[in-house]
């Protein structure tokens, strides 16, 4: 098994700030870059000099359909106050592992609670980079949206986003009604460990997926 990254990390040089309902769901348009798991999710935040903290998950959409794909576990509460896009500080969202085939067309970002006042957030952008997209969603909601709609689109603006995953490390074992996946492991002499599944191609051995 291998665990690996993808999004992207500008220096920043601007934020946008949501407030009641505004930049409820927030997306970078991505691809998914191979089959794997996704374990977490990192954003650049920080709340408003407002009456209370914002609360958002970590989300990823299917671009294809809007559908939600992963939540995060939990939400976060960003407490550092904006002043600048150098008082941003970087929160990481956890999952559940769920899988997510290559070339699955995505949003990656968040999704906040926007129908109370008092919670309004900022996210880091940088807003000169050619070729990448962040879609907004403006919904009143207490959760991320299960569909994503896109109300407004920043064009040649990136979203500072990295999403980490992991892929290989699976065989499939028949349960009695179907085949499984489970994570290939040894003993070490004191525990198990994951290992990494691996085939012959090329003249190499290479990560299997």
């Amino acid at each position: 098994m291998a665990t690996k990254t993808f999004g992207i990390q500008p220096t920043l040089n601007n934020a946008y700030w949501g407030g009641v309902p505004y930049h409820a769901n927030i997306g970078l348009r991505t691809t998914m870059p191979e089959r794997g798991k996704i374990l977490s999710l990192s954003l650049k935040l920080a709340r408003a000099s407002d009456t209370d903290v914002p609360i958002l998950w970590g989300a990823i959409w299917n671009r294809s359909n809007g559908s939600l794909l992963a939540q995060s576990s939990n939400s976060q509460s960003p407490t550092n106050t904006f002043s600048t896009p150098g008082s941003m500080q970087v929160y990481t969202f956890t999952f559940d592992q769920p899988l997510v085939e290559a070339g699955t067309l995505l949003w990656v970002g968040y999704g906040k609670r926007s129908n109370q006042s008092g919670r309004a957030l900022y996210y880091g952008i940088h807003n000169s980079t050619s070729g990448y997209y962040i879609d907004r969603n403006d919904d009143s909601q207490s959760a991320p949206a299960t569909t994503f709609t896109t109300d407004s689109t920043y064009s040649n603006q990136a979203l500072w986003v990295e999403v980490t995953y992991k892929t290989g490390g699976q065989i499939k074992v028949w349960n009695g009604l179907s085949f499984v996946e489970k994570p290939l492991k040894a003993w070490s002499g004191s525990s198990w460990l994951e290992k990494t599944v691996k085939h012959y191609k090329d003249s190499s051995w290479v990560e299997s997926n």
